[in-house]
Formats: C-alpha cells, structure tokens, sequence
C-alpha cells in the first residue's frame, strides 16, 4: 500500500488551447478508496493515466509512497491499472489472462501458483480459470480484469470507469464487490466514474472534476450537504440542486423573479445585501399549508417512480423550473398552480462566481 500527492500537477498537450489538468493539489491517504468524478472530459482519466505513467505531466510533481514518480517507467511505478473496456486477452483462457504480467516479470512457477489462487478463490473465479473470455458474461469479465490487477499485489489500484459496459442490475452487484474488496485487502484505491451515484456509494472520499480543475474533494456526506460551489451542487444528488436567482435584504431572503418582494426563509442570514443563487435540494421542497408562504409555480410534469414522486414545475415570473421530490404518490395535474414551501434554510452561493457563502 502506499499514499499518492498529487503537487500542481498540470497537463498541456502540444497546440491545446487550454490544460487537461491545471493546477491539480490532491494527496490520497494510504489504503484510501478515492472515487474521481465528473462530466465526460474533464480531465478525470487523464489523472489516472498520469498516476499509471501512460501520460507524460506537463509540471509539477507526483509522488508515491514519498517518491517522486514523473520519469519512472510505468513498470516502475508499482501500480496496477483495471481499464474500461476490461482488456483482456481473448485467446487465452481465464488462468492465462491472470498469469500473464506474472510471465512478464519471470515470476516462479510456484509463486504464480499461489497468486492466481488467491486471486482466484478472493474473486469467486475458481469455476472459470479454464473459459476463455468470449464465455464469460459481462461482471465475469470485469472480474477478471480485477483479478489481472490483484496478481500482481501492486501499491495502487487503479480503476478507470470499471463498471460503464454492465447493466444497471449488475453494476450495483459488482459495485458492492469492489467495495468489500477494498475493505478486506485494505489497498490504496483510485477509481474514476462519471456517474455520481457510483461515487457517492463507494468513495471514502469523493474528488469532483470540472474542465480540468478540482472542485471539491470531501466525504459523500460533505459534498452532498456543504457543495463547495454551484457546479458541485448541481452534480451531486439526483435529481440536482434547484438554483434559484434571489438577492439579500437587510438578512432576508427575497426571490429575485416574484412580481413582489417575497421572503423564503423565517431565519435571518448574516450576509451584506446583494444579488445570490438560491440552492433547494428537491427534497427540501414540500408543498405548502393553504395559507402559507412559499414559491408560487405551475405544475408541468409529475413523474411517478413507486416509493416517490418527482413534481417539476415553473417559477412564477421567470423560466426556472424547479424539481419537489416527495414520498409516495401526487395526484396533480400539469397546469396546476402550486404553491412550494421552502424547509429550512437553503444554500447560498455568490450570483458572481458560483461559489459557496459562508454564514
């Protein structure tokens, strides 16, 4: 096992524009599962590329275990590296496929005897070691490709969107599989995803990516309730973060678009007046009491999804639709003025560059 610092790591590919990576600070603890997400294209895969040697960095500096690492060659590194499309030799069988970088490195017989067991027997492997991919379904596969990485009892795991070619119903299963092995062997884990639900369920820690910069790193439960910026909260939770234009007055809350000043929140806010994004997760929206305040709007969808419903409705005044989720089932139809009551206080991010005020 071994703890990876990223220093102002930064990507430039020749004649680009812009970095890949700019700037990149992030230090991953020793035995650490950290998920990295974020929309197609934001530098994500590249970091991990860079960690396995694939990408050469552009400045700053790499470290493992407390050794810099930017002109090793991959093989020096001590990392193994699970790719998206698995990878795995279609002509050899199972056992092949996992004894392979053993060979490479003029492992023992004996000594590769004892890893692919062991891969084998920690992956539920033992009954397919003679198959050969094309035999194997979807999760087998991606289960060999772990196992591939596992033989080779390297420093750093690297995973780079394992789950992206299974079925929803699988990749929950195989998720749950990757978790618990992380548990048991206790390695340092970097896995790359863009979908947030896959990063919320797994990652210790959660770092999210935007156009080649960090956003946040932080707990799920951090991310999810203190969102560093607007972009991390639109991209943390499903369905996202209502934004909502609104300014402050004398502490008060006051919704930018209603006809008439309107006050959202009972609790004062010590903040200087001034235009903000209001932020209201969608189950921080309930459905007003006949006579209380709230956000006046018009029903224009109801989706019913079993245990919940989600209402999507347009802000009075203005072109912002807002999502209410709400157990059960809502009998409303589209057209229908609802009135929509704010529970708690919201979040509040600066209206100039996105990011969070501190109250």
């Amino acid at each position: 096992m071994a703890d990876v610092v990223f220093d102002k790591v930064r990507k430039l590919y020749p004649g680009a524009a812009a970095p890949v990576i700019d700037g990149l600070d992030l230090a991953v603890a020793d035995g650490e599962l950290l998920v990295m997400v974020g929309p197609s294209g934001c530098g994500k895969s590249t970091v991990l590329r860079m960690l396995a040697g694939l990408e050469t960095i552009s400045s700053g500096e790499l470290r493992i275990q407390g050794r810099r690492v930017n002109e090793l060659e991959p093989k020096a590194r001590d990392v193994a590296m699970v790719f998206q499309d698995y990878a795995l030799y279609p002509h050899m069988s199972v056992r092949e496929n996992l004894a392979f970088p053993l060979k490479m490195r003029r492992m023992p017989a004996a000594e590769q005897a004892r890893r692919i067991a062991w891969a084998a027997e920690m992956l539920h492997l033992g009954e397919l070691l003679e198959r050969k991919p094309a035999q194997l379904s979807g999760g087998q596969r991606q289960r060999v490709a772990m196992g591939r990485a596992l033989v080779r009892e390297a420093s750093v795991f690297l995973l780079d969107e394992p789950l992206s070619n299974l079925d929803a119903k699988l990749r929950v299963q195989v998720r749950a599989e990757i978790a618990e092995l992380q548990r048991r062997l206790g390695t340092t884990m970097l896995y790359v995803t863009h979908d947030q639900t896959e990063a919320m369920t797994l990652g210790q820690r959660v770092a999210v990516f935007n156009q080649g910069r960090l956003q946040q790193v932080a707990s799920p439960r951090e991310l999810y309730e203190h969102p560093a910026n607007t972009f991390v909260a639109g991209f943390i939770g499903q369905p996202p973060m209502n934004m909502v234009p609104a300014r402050i007055e004398g502490g008060r809350i006051i919704l930018a678009a209603s006809p008439q000043p309107r006050c959202i929140a009972a609790q004062e806010v010590p903040l200087p007046d001034g235009p903000v994004i209001l932020g209201i997760r969608p189950e921080d929206l309930r459905l007003a009491a006949p006579g209380e305040d709230g956000l006046d709007t018009q029903a224009e969808l109801v989706e019913f999804l079993g245990h919940e419903t989600l209402l999507h409705a347009r802000l009075q005044g203005s072109d912002t639709l807002l999502t209410l989720r709400a157990p059960g089932r809502l009998e409303i139809a589209a057209g229908t003025a609802v009135r929509m009551h704010v529970a708690g206080l919201p979040h509040l991010f600066s209206a100039s560059d996105g990011q969070r005020l501190q109250r």
